[in-house]
Parts: C-alpha cells; sequence; structure tokens
C-alpha cells in the first residue's frame, strides 16, 4: 500500500510541474452552473483490530462552490483476526450510498471540506473450511470526515483525509457492529469539469 500511495504522490507532483503552467481560479468553475466529477479513493480501516484498505469511487455533481452531492460505492476485502471466533476469516463486504459534501474554506487552490455519506450495504464471510463467499448479512453505514483539498491543475484535486465510520445491522460469524465501527483514513484523487 506504501508504495502505491508513494506512486500515486509522485504522479501528483510530476502532474502539478506539467501542468503548472495553465492559470485558473477555483470560483470559475463555479459560474457555469452544475459541473460533474468523477473521484477514486483509497484508505485503511480497523476491522475486528486489524487493519484493512478499502477503495471507494464516487461520482456527483457540483451545485454551488460550497456543496458537492452525489452517489459512491465502496468495497472491502481483507484477512481479519476476529479474537471472538478460532480462526482468521475473509471478510468483504461492498456497499453504495449517496453523499453531500460541504466547503467551508476555500483560500485558492487549496480547500477544506466535511464529507458526509449514507448507505448500505451486504457483508461476506469466508471461513477457511468455506469454498466461496456467501452472503451473511446486511447494514447500514453512514460517516463523516474532514478533507484537506488541493487543486493541481484545473481539473485534477488530490485530497487526504479522516473521520469515523459507523455500522448497524452486523451479527454474524463472531462479528458485530463494534467490530467495523472505526475510524479511518484516506486519500483521493478527483477529476472535476
Amino acid at each position: 500500500m506504501k508504495k502505491i500511495l508513494m506512486i500515486l504522490v509522485a504522479f501528483a507532483a510530476l502532474a502539478n510541474a506539467e501542468l503548472r503552467s495553465a492559470n485558473f481560479t477555483p470560483e470559475e468553475k463555479s459560474n457555469d452552473g452544475l459541473k460533474a466529477f468523477i473521484g477514486v479513493s483509497g484508505g485503511n480501516v480497523l476491522v475486528a483490530d486489524d487493519g484493512a484498505i478499502f477503495a471507494n469511487i464516487r461520482i456527483g455533481l457540483d451545485i454551488l462552490p460550497q456543496l458537492s452531492t452525489g452517489v459512491w460505492v465502496s468495497r472491502l476485502l481483507s484477512d481479519v483476526r476476529n479474537y471472538n471466533v478460532a480462526e482468521k476469516q475473509m471478510i468483504k463486504y461492498m456497499s453504495f450510498g449517496g453523499f453531500v459534501e460541504l466547503f467551508p474554506l476555500r483560500l485558492g487552490n487549496f480547500a477544506i471540506s466535511v464529507p458526509i455519506e449514507v448507505g448500505g450495504g451486504a457483508l461476506y464471510v469466508m471461513e477457511p473450511d468455506d469454498e466461496a463467499f456467501e452472503s451473511e448479512d446486511y447494514f447500514f453505514t453512514a460517516d463523516m470526515a474532514v478533507h484537506f483539498n488541493y487543486r493541481i491543475t484545473r481539473m485534477l484535486e488530490v485530497s487526504i483525509g479522516g473521520g469515523y465510520r459507523m455500522f448497524n445491522g452486523i451479527e454474524t460469524n463472531g462479528l458485530e457492529n463494534l467490530d467495523f465501527c472505526t475510524p479511518f483514513g484516506e486519500l483521493r484523487f478527483t477529476i472535476r469539469e
């Protein structure tokens, strides 16, 4: 994961150096009405006290300079040590939902945002004797975070932040809601129209 993060940071720095000549102001994009964006992100969470990696895709609209909204899809796959069962479990969850992102502070290319996500999904567990994942439980999830955003070019924005993710409805294979409720860190790349 560290290598992937270093490659992504190097890519962002290279894009910044090559495309710095394209001068723009974030206010330019807000004058023409709705603007679409797509973002990919990944990060680290604690599941059953083990570190796990998640990946997100977000698609949405910038409604105002201070407000964005859209939909997201998230996936997590991890081999976790759950102390409530005898052996390690391979878990995965897939979730989707909607989000609102508020931008209370903008200073040139820099912005602070507060994304709020709400959704649901399914949890799948595979134990050593199982041949494949089976749907075990369905859940509701919500999270809130703080992100520090930097506009590298007119279209590319990189964000780093963290928050807290909550779950409700998980009670299976020795796992429960509190095994998934966790702080998280996230690195995000967004391409804006």
